[in-house]
């Protein structure tokens, strides 16, 4: 059995999304909906859970979160210490959102809020990369945004793998052991209804309600991107 920890990133006072449990269960589910030989652990990293040893899992998934990879709150920083000496230990690292972000932050790019303001909804993007974890899949895919910031640079040894005009740094590997993915495959659409709850400053504004319309009339590329993220990890 593969043991892979996962990270919640979120402060459980700070969330309005019904998670289905905790955001630890909602990954659990996800990763579950394909065929796995995983064991899992959580940790509420955002409240300054850790494991006393990389060495204790083979894996680590981040969460998305609110805050921001660039902000110097000491789990932040003890999130970036945590990936650098498990990426140096050869394990598997997978981020969504923020993990996406951090992860990359951790090893040498650059994450900003971007001046291009919020990516909210359903949304596609070109995958122009393919893997053998992808089944050789390349072409057009969406998944539930939720995010201002973005990986602006990448990691000096990172792939590009897929993007789109709004945020050109959708998907990247470094080597076999970092994948991370702006979007959420993660997300239902009842939590994006929870998230459009807890965003409705922006309600009536167009970026809204084109973002709600996508959500009711589209699906998302979840069931493949939780295949690949199985197969990332395993393979």
């Amino acid at each position: 059995m593969m043991k892979v920890a996962i990270f919640n990133a979120i402060d459980p006072a700070k969330s309005q999304v019904n998670w289905g449990g905790s955001p630890v269960d909602a990954y659990i589910r996800f990763l579950q909906s394909a065929p796995n030989n995983f064991t899992f652990s959580g940790y509420t990293v955002a409240l300054g859970e850790f494991p006393a040893d990389a060495n204790l899992y083979d894996a680590y998934v981040i969460t998305g979160s609110p805050s921001g990879a660039y902000e110097a709150y000491p789990w932040i920083l003890e999130l970036m210490a945590f990936i650098r000496r498990s990426y140096q230990l050869g394990k598997k690292l997978v981020g969504i959102c923020f993990g996406h972000q951090i992860l990359a932050q951790a090893l040498g790019g650059h994450v900003e809020k971007s001046a291009k303001g919020w990516g909210l909804g359903l949304k596609p993007f070109t995958v122009n990369g393919t893997k053998k974890w992808m089944a050789g899949s390349s072409g057009s895919y969406a998944l539930y945004f939720v995010h201002q910031d973005q990986v602006i640079d990448l990691p000096p040894d990172a792939e590009h793998l897929a993007g789109n005009d709004f945020c050109p740094n959708v998907m990247y590997t470094i080597g076999e052991q970092v994948l991370g993915v702006q979007g959420h495959p993660e997300f239902t659409r009842a939590i994006m209804q929870d998230i459009f709850a807890s965003h409705d400053g922006l309600k009536g504004s167009q970026l809204y309600e084109t973002a709600v319309a996508s959500v009711q009339n589209g699906r998302p590329d979840n069931d493949l991107f939780a295949q690949w993220i199985v197969n990332f990890l395993q393979e």
